[in-house]
């Protein structure tokens, strides 16, 4: 250990130097002030004392000679005595010869001698106009109503003050060189023992058998000493765990059946599976490299680029856990979860998991097809009843029973219709792949077809629409326009509407409402009915999932799932809110407005 000015020994000495300096100095400068405090308190209550016993001696009837004896002795001991009478004039002064008496100023107007005469005692510290000195003043005031005044010169007091601060100087400047010589006696005692303990810890570091400090220079240094054998058997133990947790990983990793792919902070490839390099033999050759020579999937290679590159504001930053489809030449899907850590780090970027969905896909595909297919088989034998069911109600000379029986026939033959159809309109808003064409669409014709659709239903239970559009659109494209299918917007609006009025009670109303939100254009539908439990909210655009209680009426559960999927299909969202501001449902969806730019404004 070298012994120069960046020295632990040196480094040491200096800082018990600096806490000694700051030990003594601090004490020190406070204590300056207070002990002049504690030396001004105990002049006053000297004077006080001088003053009282005084007035005392005074008031005992002595003789002209005992008191003027009195007032040379105060002047002796270097105070001066006053005495006046109840207005203040001044009758006797051990400093003033009585010729002088008659040419000073009355001193009924003195602090000290106006707290006396109205507390019995006062104390001043003050400038004297007659000596031209200050001085602490202490009255007492006399039986007669006069007043017995002491006056100690501030002089005095400090010159006894700077005595004692000489001498407490004088002793902290001792204990301050003692300090200074333990100190260097000290830093240097600590730098011989940490030169050994140096010494032996790097011989600790070099030696592959965990060796163990078993000697220590002194019993100061045992608690270091215990913490280094804790140290290494702490190590020892990590690392143990680290292997024990790495082969779990490992085991882990090779028996799952979805592949995993670890990338680092720049986005080159770490760890995999092997079920992943089943899906893609190309990554066991990839170790180090980036991630599109592994995973030849530029769409999966972008995101991730996307998720790694904060400062690229070109690009869209993903969310934190997503999943992206593709599909491979061979025919299969894949589906892919990337996930960012939490608290981004310099050796892990992203993490990858990628399963095979083929058969998904495919039983996907068949049961679309068999939903479509039996919907268009249903639809031919569905119309026939409802045909014929509608032939036998208009038979005249039809038994009235036979003729109920009928209506039940077509009641229901119609329910199941709009079943079928909805069913049908459901598949084949699923099983078509192609983007709807979405154009600007006037809302507020759509939503006008959608009323006139529902009038009569509306009109059998008294129901009012209120529409409330808050901005019109512009100038040139009136009517809040939006970007839609109109027919299938229509369709949306409708189901919603039917859906209001078959909760809202008699005479209810269903509110309409649309307003921009940035380059969105938010829709609401609300109506007065009896409520969504809030358990139901997030399973109600399900497929046909009912509510059991408050809101069942014998639907089939359909058109919500239908309006979810419409609405999804034109890059919208569509959620549910019970209870909503006044009203207890409210079905709310969002649009890409067609005029983004009037929007912002």
């Amino acid at each position: 250990m070298t012994t120069g000015r960046g020295s632990l020994q040196a480094r040491l000495f200096w800082a018990f130097a600096l806490i000694t300096a700051i030990a003594l100095a601090l004490p020190a400068f406070f204590s300056r002030g207070i002990m002049y405090e504690d030396r001004l308190n105990l002049a006053e209550k000297q004077a006080l004392a001088q003053a009282s016993f005084a007035a005392s001696m005074l008031e005992s009837n002595l003789a002209e000679g005992q008191t003027q004896k009195l007032f040379y002795a105060a002047r002796t001991l270097s105070f001066r005595m006053t005495l006046t009478d109840a207005s203040g004039r001044v009758l006797r002064d051990s400093h003033i010869d009585a010729e002088r008496l008659p040419t000073l100023d009355n001193h009924g107007d003195r602090p000290e001698i106006e707290a006396a005469q109205a507390k019995g005692s006062g104390i001043a510290l003050r400038h004297s106009n007659s000596l031209g000195i200050d001085a602490v003043y202490a009255a007492v005031a006399l039986h007669d109503g006069g007043t017995l005044r002491v006056a100690v010169p501030l002089a005095d007091i400090r010159r006894g003050f700077e005595t004692e601060l000489s001498s407490l100087s004088l002793v902290i400047a001792c204990v301050a060189g003692v300090c200074l010589l333990l100190s260097a006696l000290i830093a240097g005692w600590i730098r011989k023992g940490m030169d050994n303990m140096a010494e032996m810890v790097a011989s600790l570091a070099r030696d592959k058998n965990q060796r163990r400090l078993d000697e220590v220079p002194g019993k100061e240094f045992l608690p270091l000493a215990h913490a280094v054998n804790y140290m290494a058997d702490n190590i020892e133990s990590y690392v143990r765990d680290i292997k024990d947790r790495q082969s779990q990983l490992e085991t882990i990793l090779d028996s799952m059946h979805e592949g995993v792919l670890v990338l680092g902070a720049g986005g080159n490839i770490r760890r995999w599976n092997n079920a992943l390099a089943a899906l893609f033999p190309s990554v066991a050759t990839a170790t180090g490299r980036p991630l599109i020579e592994g995973l030849p999937v530029p769409a999966l290679q972008r995101r991730v680029d996307a998720l790694l590159d904060y400062g690229n504001s070109a690009l869209e930053i993903p969310a934190h856990n997503e999943a992206i489809h593709f599909e491979l030449p061979a025919g299969r899907f894949l589906v892919a979860h990337i996930s960012s850590p939490v608290e981004r780090t310099d050796s892990l970027g992203a993490v990858i998991v990628v399963y095979d969905a083929t058969e998904i896909m495919r039983l996907e595909a068949v049961r679309r097809d068999f939903v479509s297919n039996v919907s268009h088989e249903l639809r031919t034998p569905l119309t026939a009843i409802t045909g014929y069911a509608e032939t036998l109600m208009l038979l005249e000379d039809l038994p009235e029973e036979y003729r109920n029986f009928a209506g039940v026939i077509h009641k229901h033959a119609s329910a199941l219709a709009r079943i079928v159809s909805d069913l049908l309109a459901l598949a084949n808003i699923e099983n078509t792949q192609e983007k709807i064409a979405l154009v600007p669409t006037k809302a507020e014709s759509v939503i006008a077809d959608a009323l006139a659709a529902c009038r009569e239903q509306a009109e059998a239970k008294g129901i009012r629409f209120i529409i409330t559009v808050s901005d019109a659109g512009t100038d040139m494209a009136p009517g809040l326009p939006v970007l839609a299918n109109a027919p299938l917007l229509a369709q949306v609006f409708r189901n919603l509407l039917e859906n209001a009025c078959r909760y809202s009670p008699e005479n209810g109303e269903v509110s309409i409402s649309a307003h921009h939100e940035g380059d969105k254009v938010l829709f609401t539908v609300a109506d007065s009915g009896p409520g969504i439990p809030q358990d139901a909210l997030p399973r109600i655009f399900e497929r046909f999932y009912q509510v059991k209680k408050e809101r069942n009426s014998g639907t089939s559960g359909i058109g919500l799932a239908l309006c979810k999927h419409i609405i999804e299909r034109h890059g919208g969202r569509i959620w549910a809110q019970s209870p909503h501001a006044d009203k207890s449902t409210a079905m709310l969806f969002t649009l890409t407005s067609a005029h983004p730019a009037k929007a912002e404004e």
